[in-house]
């Protein structure tokens, strides 16, 4: 008989967490990493397929690492540590999800990088599995779930970055990873609220 892991406080360490972090800086320190991992549109078509989930741990500034790898890193942490499950999962969905939907919705972007849909996506699954427990953290969730909604849809509407900017590097947001993200985090949840049904 094998019996499920309880949900809740301080059940696990966490290391997917940590392991997404580590490679976001490490794939800004090592030389010559980035270029081998960003998204690319033209070399994806030439059959470098890897950069469609690798694009997201390029970042092209150091306030670009920092801002991404502190919000997932927050949201992952305390995912892991409150026990919920399928993050590892959620990474690497977004990831490809994200890539995916750039090269098919998105042909003028020719280069990519950043975790920020995939944190997009960490925070929206954690206020999601959040909104099932009573007190205060429900509340806290739902201001979460209003506060994303809300960055992305002033994104959109104002093609700049609310929260970070990514000193002099010439970018722009781009919101179809932050609603990726989301979608991906919203379906995890959905399907593993229907296995446990």
């Amino acid at each position: 008989m094998v019996t499920k892991k309880p949900e809740g406080p301080g059940r696990q360490f966490p290391v997917v967490t940590l392991l997404v972090v580590a490679a976001g800086i490490a794939t800004y320190v090592i030389p010559g990493l980035a270029s081998q991992m960003v998204y690319d549109r033209s070399a994806i078509l030439s059959g470098e397929v890897w950069r469609l989930l690798t694009g997201n741990w390029v970042h092209f500034s150091p306030s670009h690492l920092f801002y991404d790898l502190l919000a997932l890193g927050i949201a992952g942490w305390i995912i892991e540590r409150r026990g919920y499950p399928h993050f590892g999962h959620l990474c690497v969905l977004a990831a490809v999800g994200i890539g995916t939907a750039l090269l098919a919705i998105r042909p003028e972007v020719q280069s990519y990088g950043g975790l920020s849909g995939v944190a997009t996506g960490a925070i929206t699954y954690l206020a999601l599995r959040g909104l099932k427990e009573p007190g205060p953290w429900r509340w806290i969730c739902v201001a979460g779930l209003v506060l994303i909604a809300g960055k992305v849809l002033l994104e959109s509407l104002t093609g700049r970055f609310i929260i970070a900017a990514a000193n002099s590097v010439p970018f722009v947001p781009l919101p179809l990873s932050h609603i990726v993200g989301a979608l991906t985090a919203s379906l995890i949840f959905w399907w593993s609220s229907v296995r446990k049904a």
